[in-house]
């Protein structure tokens, strides 16, 4: 038994901050005695439940309103119920059963291993997640709400091995990849300083509208390595959006000498439009 452990009924009771609270699910995804003692704190619950049914059903006043009108429902204390609940319905039965099962950890679900296009426009600074894909933005309207609408959410499983591993920043690449920028700069904020973390909060500072601030750490990490294919990409995609083409061009064109199969070919391709004074991917 660890320290989160120790929380489970403070999970229940709800009386646990934010940060806390996302971190005790990643657990109880992972944790087979937190994920055993969830299904019995809600067996106890439900055999509470048939039990005052039982003491209704033999009372001769009659049924309180609520029970007359529709389905029978009912409030545990404090909060228990909207929380396990909550954990049951965010895990998914799939998961809870992998937790119970001993279900193996699958690494390729949490980066879109098997995806056939890419929806960010910025690499990520995370191998597993800097795959060449074909760069597909979403669009407006019926279509891209679709598209949205099904993009599969981050396995919790895989997320909570990932943390168990210390790979935190994996699980901000998850995020990264699938648009999460909210959970991919808060897991960002707790990995260990390196190049590759800064790249990837430019990425995050980019979709914020921050250019600058994205600048300022793309050229951070270019000082100290020049050829850092991620950062020379995103760097490309800052200058472009401040309004600085032939600029960015020349950055695009650093990616296009690098040679590497499909991002050499789309840097080239997006060179030659900025050169040209075209709109790339508009």
């Amino acid at each position: 038994m660890d320290l989160w452990c120790k929380k489970l009924y403070r999970f229940l009771d709800g009386e646990l901050e934010s940060g806390d609270e996302e971190h005790f699910r990643l657990h109880l995804a992972l944790c087979r005695a937190c994920a055993s003692g969830l299904h019995d704190a809600m067996q106890l619950e439900m055999l509470s439940v048939q039990a005052l049914c039982g003491a209704v059903a033999h009372n001769d006043a009659p049924p309180p309103p609520a029970l007359v009108r529709g389905p029978f429902r009912f409030a545990l204390p404090r909060g228990r119920w909207r929380h396990a609940m909550g954990a049951v319905l965010a895990m998914g039965l799939g998961a809870l059963t992998a937790v119970m099962t001993g279900d193996g950890f699958r690494p390729k679900d949490a980066w879109r291993a098997d995806a056939s296009a890419r929806e960010l426009e910025a690499r990520i600074a995370y191998p597993a997640a800097d795959r060449y894909l074909p760069y597909v933005p979403v669009r407006t309207g019926a279509g891209g709400a679709a598209a949205l609408a099904t993009e599969p959410p981050v396995p919790l499983r895989t997320l909570a091995a990932l943390e168990e591993r210390g790979d935190l920043h994996g699980i901000a690449a998850a995020y990264l990849v699938r648009g999460e920028l909210r959970q991919a700069s808060d897991f960002l904020a707790r990995s260990a300083p390196s190049l590759d973390r800064d790249s990837d909060r430019a990425v995050v500072a980019m979709a914020a509208g921050d250019s600058r601030g994205a600048l300022g750490l793309l050229e951070g990490v270019l000082r100290q390595a020049p050829d850092h294919p991620q950062a020379l990409w995103n760097r490309a995609l800052v200058l472009r959006a401040m309004g600085l083409p032939l600029q960015a061009a020349e950055a695009f064109e650093a990616v296009a000498r690098r040679g590497e199969p499909g991002w050499s070919e789309e840097a080239g391709i997006r060179a030659l439009a900025l050169r040209q004074g075209g709109a790339f991917l508009k």
